[in-house]
């Protein structure tokens, strides 16, 4: 097939064919894992009875015209090409992305949806940036499905599809890295600027949310100090990268403290011992930056990373941002709810850990390549 609108449309199909299949099987997952308790695709509606913006598929279709125009668009670059090397990332990918988010989907984030506190976002930001935006969709996506369906929860189409997502949109960056065109990062980077001052502001403007479930008044105004906090973060990330080592050892903190905070309000749990392993994690993170200082300081300078940090923000607010808008229609939440209540939870701490600690990913990538001499 040449026709690459052709090929597209042939390609979007299969996909929404195996991921629709992939959906039924985390409904069987989840309901064994939840004792039959779980929100599985059986309970609720493909095309929304008489609105079909209330049906999971039809936001499934959306997400997969969105795919066949982005292929259309750019069908003809190399990033597309998909071998046996990249089905095998696809595979260990969304394994690795599955029992990680499963691991950490006990760390609740306060939202109107089931939210979960997961650095491991930098996974399907990794694998879509270095293996190319076939391979980030099918890692985020199905490695979603896997999480959410271990944990019990069930399966949630639209937020499959935005975890897809954020796999593929990094996945983007190979075409003006491979071309040279690196000023459009610099463009990108003042869009997802105006995006997060947006988020800044409205928490500020607007704090008080009525959950849609229970219908009680909720206050998230605290928000706007953590937005702030991934704005500048990823500003400096951007734009001066060599103090990266840094804000690891503060996100190293930050977890700690995190898990303190649980740990006082909560009591003893899974979810503190989570927090705290990655807290060590960051910790051994930051010991093995500063004994690689020279190296990885040189290759967080590169114009690589900048763009993995402009890439991973754009495809978190992208993929996050798709699942809060399809939720207006599909859950009936109004403008504020959706955006306050639900992409600024999720998309704000996934940036943050995309620009903290995806960086990591990629340095330790590097020296594996150059110690195997590629």
């Amino acid at each position: 097939m040449s026709n690459k609108y052709v090929k597209g449309l042939v390609f979007v199909v299969v996909g929404i064919v195996i991921l629709v299949a992939l959906l039924y099987l985390g409904d069987v997952i989840a309901s064994a894992a939840s004792g039959g308790e779980s929100y599985g695709v059986s309970a609720q509606s493909p095309f929304g009875g008489g609105n079909l913006l209330q049906g999971w598929a039809t936001w499934v279709i959306i997400g997969g015209v969105v795919l066949y125009l982005i292929y259309v668009l750019f069908a003809d670059a190399e990033m597309f090409k998909i071998g046996t090397r990249e089905v095998v990332m696809m595979a260990i990918g969304a394994a690795l992305y599955g029992v990680l988010s499963w691991l950490f989907n006990i760390v609740p984030v306060p939202s109107v949806s089931l939210v979960a506190l997961r650095p491991v976002v930098v996974i399907p930001i990794f694998f879509g940036f270095v293996f190319g935006p076939a391979v980030g969709f099918f890692v985020g996506a199905f490695g979603n499905v896997l999480g959410d369906a271990l944990t019990g929860w069930g399966v949630f189409p639209i937020w499959d599809v935005a975890n897809g997502l954020m796999g593929l949109i990094p996945g983007l960056a190979g075409l003006y890295l491979g071309k040279g065109v690196r000023g459009k990062v610099q463009t990108l980077l003042w869009v997802c600027v105006g995006v997060l001052a947006v988020a800044v502001i409205l928490p500020l403007v607007s704090p008080n949310i009525i959950d849609p479930w229970s219908g009680e008044m909720s206050n998230f105004g605290a928000w706007w100090y953590v937005m702030l906090i991934v704005l500048v973060v990823m500003l400096g990330m951007s734009l001066a990268p060599r103090y990266w080592p840094y804000l690891l050892i503060l996100l190293t903190l930050a977890f700690i403290a995190f898990g303190v905070v649980d740990l006082v309000n909560n009591g003893f749990s899974g979810g503190v011992v989570v927090v705290w392993a990655v807290a060590i994690l960051c910790a051994v993170g930051a010991w093995y930056v500063q004994s690689k200082t020279d190296a990885i300081t040189a290759w967080l300078s590169d114009d690589d990373t900048k763009a993995l940090v402009v890439w991973g923000t754009l495809g978190v607010i992208v993929g996050i941002g798709f699942a809060a808008f399809a939720d207006i229609f599909f859950n009936g939440y109004n403008f504020t709810t959706a955006f306050i209540g639900e992409f600024i939870p999720a998309a704000g701490p996934n940036i943050l850990f995309a620009v903290i600690l995806t960086p990591l990913l990629y340095a330790a990538w590097k020296q594996a390549r150059v110690g195997a001499g590629r």
